[in-house]
């Protein structure tokens, strides 16, 4: 059986169920392309599960996983994934692929950043569709997640904007990053969203030296911060209860 399980974003988070289930595995997997903890190791995970876990990259999960499926035919084998592995369409894949294999798969969820987006005081039910602002480079420089944000925007719902990851370097795009790419996206199209749009930077969410700042697309570039991992969230238009809220968290952390 394969198991895809969600680890938290912490050690802690991880649940009973994942934990029995991990300790039932002859192998263990950890996607690393993703996200990572935003407070934590491998190291104290392993301590954790009482098992070595083996990482494994992008190309390994989605260009080999059919080897990881055949061995899974004959015993258990879990992968982990920080956060929930229900949020990246990669993991959705390997569902499908296990499922057409008719190898037995069991899904055990973990807490990842949509759950404590609450924390910003804004209202849940007014975000959006989800999208990830990726590194550019002259090779490579989509901007269809800045297209997300825009319609996001007409429709009055928020943007929670995740930030890439090159696992391979350990690079992890931070807020004045992502900051910059957007504002050259919009100079490109003529777009005013991050001069008429509130933003909230969320640093290293989930532990305790979190941290939770709104502010203009300017101020949130200023404020340097190494808490990894980091999103961004481009707001829509406010409701009082949110307008409350974010005055409380101008400039603050909770």
């Amino acid at each position: 059986m394969l198991y895809l399980i969600g680890l938290g974003l912490q050690p802690q988070h991880l649940t009973l169920e994942a934990l029995n289930a991990i300790k039932g595995c002859s192998i263990v997997l950890l996607e690393t392309y993703t996200s990572r903890y935003s407070l934590g190791t491998k190291e104290e995970l392993e301590q954790l599960i009482e098992k070595k876990v083996q990482p494994v990259n992008r190309k390994k999960v989605e260009e080999d996983f059919a080897v990881i499926l055949g061995k899974a035919k004959k015993e258990n084998i879990a992968l982990l994934v920080f956060g929930n592995p229900l949020v990246a369409t990669t993991h959705i894949q390997l569902i499908l692929d296990a499922q057409k294999d008719k190898i037995p798969i069991k899904l055990i969820p973990g807490i990842s950043i949509l759950d404590l987006v609450g924390k910003t005081g804004l209202d849940v039910y007014k975000f959006g569709r989800i999208t990830t602002i990726v590194f550019q480079d002259p090779q490579y420089h989509p901007d269809s997640f800045f297209d997300v944000i825009e319609k996001n925007s007409a429709n009055d719902l928020h943007s929670l904007c995740l930030l890439d990851i090159q696992s391979e370097e350990d690079r992890l795009m931070k807020i004045p990053e992502a900051i910059e790419i957007l504002e050259k996206i919009a100079k490109k199209k003529n777009s005013t969203i991050l001069e008429k749009n509130l933003l909230i930077g969320l640093y290293s969410v989930g532990n305790s030296k979190e941290k939770i700042l709104s502010g203009t697309a300017r101020e949130l570039k200023k404020f340097s911060s190494t808490a990894k991992p980091q999103s961004l969230i481009v707001c829509a238009a406010l409701n009082e209860k949110e307008k409350e809220s974010l005055q409380v968290l101008k400039g603050a952390a909770i």
